[in-house]
């Protein structure tokens, strides 16, 4: 049997994680959630003899939604799996913690079922077990201490970019230099002379 293996995952803009590479390999690299599918798929397909014919990788464009993005990539993948008589296989993790499903995703590959959809099981990864679960709360333990210490990002942000004000450095300047510093908006977006005039209007 052909499959046609399928890994996405949502953006984290506070974390600097905005894009991803096409290559699977190269993405997996970059994303445990992303190396996770494709170990899972690849396992997946082998101890059940068969063959991946092409595999996709997908990152959403907002860190907390699905939308409908993702259906041109579908259509895609379901064209192909038709043409070489193949199935899509991916990890459905809404289902095995009742979380919300993609909608999008689901709605395309539900109708022409020809998928096959893999449990979120634990697997083993550089010698420990990887379990996707226990990955996802980190995350959002993370998220929310990230979320709780806004203001004081926001407070040193606002610190930095009057410190450079005060040298003559316009919007657009103080913008570029706390970008090529690392440095993020609170709210992990890259600084821009608008969003630097807002943060010191405001402060």
């Amino acid at each position: 049997m052909n499959y046609i293996g399928f890994y996405w995952t949502l953006p984290v803009p506070w974390a600097g994680f905005t894009d991803l590479p096409k290559d699977p390999d190269a993405a997996a690299g970059m994303s445990r959630t992303i190396r996770y599918q494709v170990e899972r798929v690849r396992r997946w397909v082998k101890e059940n003899g068969g063959q991946l014919v092409a595999e996709e990788v997908f990152l959403e464009l907002a860190p907390d939604r699905g939308s409908e993005q993702i259906i041109p990539v579908i259509d895609r993948l379901l064209s192909r799996a038709r043409t070489e008589g193949a199935r899509v296989v991916l990890v459905d993790f809404a289902a095995a913690f009742h979380w919300r499903r993609h909608g999008a995703l689901w709605a395309r590959l539900d109708d022409h079922r020809i998928c096959v959809p893999l449990d979120p099981a634990p697997i083993y990864l550089d010698g420990k077990e990887f379990d996707p679960v226990r990955h996802f709360r980190g995350w959002r333990a993370a998220e929310a201490a990230h979320a709780a210490d806004k203001p004081g990002r926001r407070a040193a942000s606002a610190a930095a970019a009057w410190a450079l004000r005060e040298k003559g450095k316009t919007h657009a300047d103080i913008a570029g230099e706390l970008n090529a510093r690392g440095d993020m908006t609170p709210t992990g977006r890259a600084w821009t002379a608008e969003n630097v005039r807002k943060l010191l209007a405001g402060t």
